[in-house]
């Protein structure tokens, strides 16, 4: 199919520049009932997605326009042809300033991956007992869980001659644990993972049973003011998400970032830890691990903040061209240095520790971040109390002089990173 495609854009003399991702994937689907397995599939997809690029002038000015269509396995010849004609007609109305596509580059790594030692077949019983190798409590149990393990082959090519391909693995588990106290609670999870790790899942899955029996006996959030707050969880990845894009080439051409090559990003006076980050496109057990770009670009570990000072830009074809930089690409995997004290050190004065909110929210543009407060932990310096409830707010540049990153660390799909971050001059409302 793909040679078909490749021969019939050859045949316009008017396309010069096109690219294609193909994609083969096959799946195993398993949905529980409690323990009990309720539906067992297995789905095989076969995508090839096609961005066709015009070059044009305007007013003596370069622009490259572009234009993508689905191009169907069972497709005619001249359906095809219909979907590239109309591709190649709605590009010129894309008014991106001109830019180069990808030109063929080796890239010597590999993505290993322990999926490859087995069938799938395989492998499901093995993340089945995974699964439910914590759920053995009294007052807690596993409600329902979907199960998803999907092998994706994918193909890149383009007009300059890049023509690639790798695979990978992308596994996803939904559950619902449910917990009866005070009342009968129910909390919904998402573990992604793309390699396996042993007890990886089980882990996830007992810190989530640990939750619900706090949060099954919650008191309200007191109020309280003037205390240092920890995140814990997925909350410290998404605050770092600030940082990452702040340092991409697409916001700072288009002017929403001030991040400036050399200079720190945390301010003149940095009381508590100095910022970190790496950028590892090879990160394992991540599904955003990946070998190549979407526009082909072979993808290299970068390091992008070090001791609290951007070493570099991050960014794809287009926006790095722009800048005049060497581009890295789309990574999109973190690597945060942790910090010096251990979580024990941290917690020693009286903090409000934050587990889950109701969904984190961290403004990129403006460094705000603040959400409603699912379960924490509230220490007054005697007594440890679990609360629910009231909420959170605050800007990362009037809280980064002075963080604390924990000595532990945490893996969320593609972040690995610091447990939890200690924080002040945080609003907190119970």
């Amino acid at each position: 199919m793909i040679d078909k495609i490749k021969n019939i854009l050859n045949s316009y003399n008017e396309i010069k520049d096109w690219k294609i991702i193909e994609k083969n994937s096959s799946s195993k689907e398993l949905f529980f009932i409690r323990k009990e397995l309720d539906m067992n599939r297995a789905t095989k997809t076969h995508e090839i997605i096609l961005t066709i690029y015009r070059d044009f002038e305007e007013n003596e000015k370069k622009y490259k326009g572009h234009s993508t269509t689905n191009i169907h396995p069972t497709m005619t010849e001249e359906e095809i042809k219909t979907n590239i004609e109309d591709a190649y007609f709605s590009a010129k109305f894309v008014k991106n300033e001109y830019y180069p596509l990808a030109m063929p580059k080796e890239n010597k790594n590999t993505l290993s991956n322990k999926f490859n030692e087995k069938s799938m077949e395989e492998w499901i019983p093995i993340l089945t007992k995974e699964i439910f190798k914590n759920d053995k409590y009294k007052d807690g149990w596993i409600n329902s869980a979907e199960l998803f393990l999907t092998k994706n082959k994918i193909r890149l090519l383009n007009s300059n001659g890049i023509d690639v391909e790798y695979e990978k693995y992308d596994g996803m588990l939904e559950f619902i644990v449910n917990w009866k106290g005070n009342e009968e609670i129910e909390l919904f999870e998402i573990i992604n993972f793309s390699d396996y790790v042993e007890d990886f899942i089980s882990s996830k899955i007992k810190e989530k049973f640990e939750i619900a029996k706090y949060r099954a006996i919650a008191q309200s959030t007191p109020s309280v003011k003037d205390i240092p707050v920890l995140l814990t969880g997925s909350s410290v990845r998404n605050l770092f998400d600030y940082y990452v894009e702040q340092s991409n080439a697409a916001m700072v051409y288009q002017q929403y970032s001030n991040f400036k090559v050399g200079e720190s990003i945390q301010g003149d006076k940095i009381n508590g830890d100095k910022i970190n980050i790496t950028l590892d496109p090879l990160m394992k057990n991540s599904t955003r691990a990946n070998l190549y770009d979407e526009d082909g670009i072979p993808l290299e570990k970068v390091e992008l903040i070090k001791n609290g000072k951007l070493k570099r830009y991050s960014g794809n074809l287009r926006y790095s061209h722009y800048l005049n930089i060497e581009p890295t690409g789309n990574i999109n995997n973190v690597v945060v240095e942790c910090g010096n004290k251990t979580l024990d050190e941290l917690k020693k004065e009286p903090h409000l520790e934050l587990i889950e909110f109701s969904g984190f929210d961290v403004d990129t543009l403006t460094g705000d971040f603040g959400s409603e407060i699912r379960f924490g932990w509230y220490y007054d310096g005697k007594n440890k109390l679990p609360i629910t409830g009231g909420s959170i707010s605050g800007n990362l540049k009037e809280v980064q002089n002075e963080m604390y990153l924990s000595k532990e660390y945490q893996q969320i799909n593609n972040f690995i990173g610091p447990k939890s971050i200690k924080i002040f001059n945080v609003s907190i409302s119970g």
